[in-house]
């Protein structure tokens, strides 16, 4: 288990945008990644933290974020299956007090993850209740070491306009499922 401080830049972009950061950055990995995403009820939402269990191939990976001043503690480990009734997921439920946990949606995200000196670019394809989007994260390898003038300029080059993307995945998730009902 580790706990990190985890710091991004976010936006969202067209499918335009997208295809024109994958064609300057054509080397890079790809993965496919399933987030099942957790809340209760009053929601997570309401005291800064988001909980979920990521699959890419066959490992599961929990995570519980929780808003800090800057960025967000990300308290993170593989798990052997993607269920949400561990005792190891338990464990740390019970430490932030958190109770009565239930899936409440999931989203697909085909990631091209390039890797920078001091953070890594996401450009994600999001699919979740009949939704698609695209994102481009910046996230900060090191927090100490903020180069968001490098995004920006990944952004410039790509003629995207850096307007921060203040909803996140789970969010996104969660509001167009409400929205069908």
């Amino acid at each position: 288990m580790h706990s990190k401080l985890e710091i991004e830049y976010k936006v969202l972009i067209t499918n335009e945008q997208f295809n024109t950061l994958l064609k300057l950055y054509p080397h890079h990995l790809v993965l496919s990644q399933n987030n099942t995403y957790y809340d209760t009820t009053p929601s997570l939402k309401l005291r800064g933290m988001g909980c979920r269990i990521r699959t890419i191939h066959d490992r599961c990976i929990f995570t519980l974020k929780v808003k800090q001043d800057k960025g967000h503690e990300e308290i993170e480990f593989d798990v052997p299956t993607n269920d949400i009734e561990l005792p190891i997921i338990q464990d740390v439920l019970r430490k932030y007090n958190i109770e009565n946990v239930l899936p409440m949606g999931s989203l697909f995200t085909r990631r091209h993850l390039v890797e920078l000196e001091h953070a890594e670019l996401c450009i994600d394809y999001n699919e979740y209740n009949g939704q698609i989007d695209y994102e481009v994260e910046y996230e900060l390898k090191d927090p100490s070491i903020d180069t968001f003038d490098e995004f920006l300029s990944i952004l410039n080059s790509a003629n995207i306009p850096y307007v921060p993307n203040k909803r996140t995945k789970i969010q996104r998730c969660f509001e167009s499922r409400r929205n069908e009902e």
